[in-house]
């Protein structure tokens, strides 16, 4: 993906990780893909992908090591072997659940294959979906892949639960040398996200996503909180992100008085989310699909609790430290039974938002996973 300044890229991934390097007095760049070029105002190199596959052009930086946020693709490839060649340290960031083979879970292997599907294309996605886990079963498929892992130091993944799936599929293709180098380093959040004791906790439930994508699951949202609300009538709820006309269609036929504490507030900014963290006892998320959901990993520094189904990798880490409660799947029925227990959890004592906000802004902050990468460079 190319370089935007409007992208959000300072916010998430790399260009949050690089400022948790300079925040511990490292001088760290962001290398990203846009017209050859060097920034002043942050510190951003662009580069063409020619220039990125040249070992030369990564020895004039004089860099000590590189993490690669490339998802370990074929086509990505000759970056790692120029930096290796380079002769620095390199550390390969997988985006990924762990799911990447259909033998390590071959009916949630296809169903996320026709998730992905739906996103992208309205024709055929579940024949799309069945045809790729059929070509993604034979070792050959993953030949490229293989190439590209060769070259890290480290491969890291979101979540403990994506690491170890992510070794299964090493095992099963016959490669243990690269399994030996699986690591789990969470993705940060900004430093901003954080509790405030002096912000009342009201009984409210938030949900962020781009709802306009089949991947969040919006019709799920809009069920579940229907349901819920009906029977809380004490509770409301906020949907922000983008897609607001997609969750107005969905609640059309929402009963008006439930529908009254159901938010819509569409797209806001990063800075003003951190408000509505502060405020709500509990996210949702109701993505059939994640690596690791940073909106989860964002409220929960702030002081929330978190409901998600347990099958997304990164859901059981996140709702670890009587920090929130898994669904078994995403049902209407079943997540709203965990949404009324983690409602309950918090009316025993059981959740303590300074707590919650302590726990993990010190595993999350930028600084703090900056830190982490550290340690294995």
């Amino acid at each position: 993906m190319t370089y935007d300044d409007n992208s959000g890229f300072w916010d998430r991934d790399a260009g949050l990780v690089c400022q948790g390097f300079r925040a511990l007095g490292m001088d760290s760049k962001f290398i990203a893909l846009g017209p050859p070029s060097q920034r002043e105002d942050v510190p951003l190199i662009l580069s063409s992908l020619a220039q990125m596959a040249d070992a030369n052009w990564w020895r004039q930086w004089n860099l000590e090591g590189v993490l690669l946020y490339a998802w370990a693709l074929p086509r990505y490839e000759p970056i790692a072997r120029a930096i290796k060649t380079a002769g620095l340290k390199l550390n390969l960031v997988l985006d990924s659940d762990g799911l990447v083979n259909p033998h390590v879970w071959p009916w949630r292997y296809l169903q996320e294959k026709y998730y992905i599907e739906r996103d992208r294309t309205k024709c055929f996605p579940a024949e799309w979906a069945l045809l790729k886990t059929w070509v993604a079963s034979f070792r050959a498929r993953h030949a490229g892949t293989l190439r590209h892992l060769e070259h890290g130091e480290f491969l890291t993944l979101p979540s403990p639960l994506a690491q170890q799936r992510y070794r299964r599929f090493l095992l099963a293709v016959g490669r243990p040398d690269l399994a030996s180098r699986l690591r789990f380093v969470p993705y940060p959040v900004t430093q901003d996200m954080v509790c405030n004791p002096s912000v009342r906790r009201q009984p409210l439930i938030v949900a962020v996503g781009r709802w306009q994508t089949f991947q969040k699951g919006t019709p799920v949202l809009v069920r579940v909180l229907e349901r819920f609300l009906a029977e809380r009538p004490g509770y409301s709820a906020r949907i922000i992100g983008g897609g607001e006309e997609c969750v107005r269609k969905q609640m059309e036929a929402v009963d008006g008085g439930t529908k009254s504490r159901m938010n819509v507030l569409g797209r806001i900014t990063h800075k003003q989310l951190i408000g509505h963290y502060q405020e709500s006892q509990i996210l949702i998320c109701t993505s059939y699909i994640e690596s690791f959901h940073i909106a989860a990993g964002e409220a929960l520094c702030c002081g929330c609790s978190v409901v998600g189904d347990v099958r997304i990798s990164s859901m059981p880490y996140l709702c670890s430290t009587n920090s929130g409660t898994v669904s078994c799947d995403l049902a209407v029925n079943n997540l709203r039974d965990a949404l009324h227990a983690e409602i309950e959890a918090w009316q025993r004592g059981e959740r303590d938002p300074i707590q919650i906000g302590n726990t993990w802004t010190h595993r999350l902050h930028a600084d703090r996973v900056a830190g982490q990468f550290l340690k294995l460079l």
